[in-house]
């Protein structure tokens, strides 16, 4: 062994696998598998005391997607604990913007949005990460952005009062600090920068108001990665994979008996199908209907096909193709499950503003999504919608979108709604509705686009 690595840290590795391969400024250790795979853990040292331990299983009770896991916490000696956990390969987000320009709105929501759900989970298990920073935030090869640090969460000592406002502040600090500057019309502020420093300045930001702010100004899209990579961020990345799982079974051999629970696990389902947590929008979709003189019904997304004819008429790789980006300018896809819902929010706030010309920002153009909406909007005139609530309940991607078009089922629901006039006057617009279609997405020069809308049942 090196002679730098404590002996009860040796030791502690060897009864789990692994060898000490590297420390950093917290004093941890990452260790690589004894069995010469490529399996990687963190051994993160800390004091045996009552409140470093609880806090140590706290983080461990979480489980999120976009966290990285405590995977187990095991005595050293009297006098020290050892904390494995996962090894989160990638880019910390400083050093990803150092080494290329700023974050483009898009790239700041991907970031943003799922560290966000991180810190909410966190949040709801009354834990706090006390130590969120840019350098915190790891973007892996896949652009799949990490809330890891846990070698500085783990040494922070938690104060007397509820920190969550505080890791909520932190995130949009690292955020705005990497996002290129306003991306509002003429600067006006009212883009994605405004509405973030809108919320850095409340008494006590939530981690759910960054997802809502983000899907209703921004269009996620892939973080483009420096165009050589640091040599140090290795091809995974994805946390909760099976390398982190093959960590846990092998780690799970040195959990003491009579030791506590660890908590209920956050863990996402093996399917593809998934809860979304509700994000309540504006108008999700509008679809004409006949409902007395020229009314129009707001309803969620409305089948536009049977789901057979329209995508088999024309072949993915002869689909319009959205314009204004460069060919190549998205190299990464986001997962098509993802992509539906984030299409979803920004079509909600487009067409609460009446944006009509923005529609090509989720729709390819010509499609027959696209001319179903341009319809709709033209049969509401000059009214406007007020009151609508929508919630997405549900998604599940049906194909893994390998190719150039994707089929993903999405539940969701609108509250009942009023049509306002431009003198102000009010009247009833609808009633709640719920309904269930399958989004027909294309791949474009921007990203995923929903060609049509078919029927879910």
């Amino acid at each position: 062994m090196d002679a730098r690595v404590d002996p009860a840290v040796d030791r502690a590795l060897a009864a789990a696998g692994f060898r000490a391969a590297a420390r950093d400024a917290h004093g941890s250790w990452r260790a690589v598998a004894l069995d010469g795979s490529d399996r990687t853990v963190d051994l993160h040292v800390l004091p045996q005391d009552a409140t470093t331990g609880a806090r140590a299983r706290a983080l461990q009770s979480v489980r999120h997607e976009h966290l990285a896991r405590v995977l187990e916490v095991v005595p050293l000696d009297d006098a020290r604990l050892g904390v494995f956990a996962e090894h989160v390969d990638g880019i910390p987000l400083d050093r990803l913007c150092a080494a290329r320009d700023a974050l483009s709105p898009g790239e700041a929501a991907t970031v943003a949005i799922p560290v966000a759900q991180a810190l909410e989970a966190l949040h709801e298990a009354g834990v706090q990460h006390g130590a969120l920073s840019a350098g915190a935030v790891v973007v892996g090869r896949d652009g799949r952005p990490v809330l890891a640090g846990l070698g500085a969460a783990l040494h922070h000592v938690p104060r007397a009062h509820d920190e969550s406002a505080e890791d909520v502040r932190a995130l949009l600090t690292a955020v705005l600090t990497y996002l290129a500057p306003d991306d509002g019309p003429s600067g006006s502020g009212e883009g994605l920068r405004g509405a973030l420093e809108e919320l850095w300045r409340e008494d006590a930001p939530a981690a759910g108001r960054v997802v809502d702010r983000c899907f209703r100004v921004a269009v996620p899209c892939a973080v483009r990665l420096p165009p050589a990579p640091d040599r140090e961020v290795p091809r995974r990345g994805v946390p909760g994979g099976d390398e982190a799982r093959a960590a846990t079974r092998s780690i799970a051999a040195l959990r003491e008996a009579g030791r506590g629970g660890t908590g209920a696990h956050r863990v996402r389902p093996a399917s593809r199908a998934r809860a979304v947590r509700p994000l309540l929008v504006g108008a999700l979709a509008l679809g004409l209907a006949a409902v007395g003189t020229c009314a129009v019904l707001v309803a969620p997304w409305r089948g536009t096909t049977d789901g057979g004819s329209a995508v088999a008429s024309v072949p993915s790789s002869a689909a319009p193709r959205a314009t204004g980006t460069p060919v190549g300018a998205v190299s990464q896809r986001l997962a098509p499950d993802d992509a539906a819902v984030a299409l979803t929010q920004r079509r909600a706030a487009l067409l609460e503003a009446g944006e009509r010309a923005a529609l090509a920002q989720v729709e390819v153009a010509g499609s027959p999504a696209h001319d179903a909406d341009v319809r709709m909007l033209a049969g509401l005139g000059d009214d406007r919608v007020a009151g609508l609530e929508v919630t997405v309940t549900r998604v599940e991607a049906l194909d893994d979108g390998a190719g150039d078009e994707a089929r993903v089922r999405l539940t969701s629901t609108t509250s009942a709604y009023e049509r306002v006039s431009p003198d102000g006057t009010r009247r009833p617009g609808g009633p709640a509705t719920t309904s269930t279609v399958v989004l027909v997405l294309r791949w474009t020069e921007q990203g995923w686009r929903v060609w049509d809308v078919a029927a879910g049942e």
